[in-house]
């Protein structure tokens, strides 16, 4: 083989044993930061236990918002939001957990009334239909708002714009 191919295949090899390593470098990164989440999720539940009945805000169109207990499950959620639902999130709580929106997720396309215009950083958006106000912790499951959370939503949502 002449010199200068052989020059070429050494540099290709040595560049392709750095960019493996630096793979699994990457992957190792990406391991430790996996586990490292799901530590942090699985606290936060243990934290913030998943009940069988959550306290929520609900937020009906050209209604004042209010305090409910349900049960925490998927079709009593439903039944809120009259379809299936769609969650947004909205705030964090200083634990890291999720306070969130659930609404119906074809709202628009069924035609639900107008209910609330919320002002996010990047935008606005129009809500429709009857919406509920709930927690999440990190591992996704639903959880009840604080006495202190529901007051401060229903509070907010009273008027038809909500700045979040």
């Amino acid at each position: 083989m002449e010199e200068h191919v052989q020059a070429f295949w050494a540099e290709f090899a040595k560049k392709y044993r750095e960019a493996t390593l630096k793979d699994v470098r990457n992957e190792e990164e990406l391991l430790r930061l996996a586990k490292e989440v799901v530590e942090k999720a699985e606290a936060n539940a243990a934290e913030n236990p998943k009940t069988e009945e959550v306290l929520i805000v609900v937020v009906e169109p050209k209604k004042l918002p209010y305090k409910k207990v349900i049960s925490n499950d998927l079709d009593s959620m439903k039944a809120i939001v009259g379809g299936w639902i769609e969650h947004v999130s909205i705030a964090e709580r200083p634990n890291g957990s999720r306070i969130g929106i659930i609404l119906n997720e074809e709202g628009k396309l069924i035609g639900l009334p107008p209910n609330r215009i919320l002002n996010f950083r990047n935008g606005s958006d129009v809500y429709v239909g009857t919406f509920f106000i709930t927690a999440h912790n990190l591992e996704g499951d639903t959880i009840s708002l604080t006495e202190q959370e529901a007051a401060d939503y229903i509070s907010r949502f009273s008027h038809t714009t909500v700045n979040l």
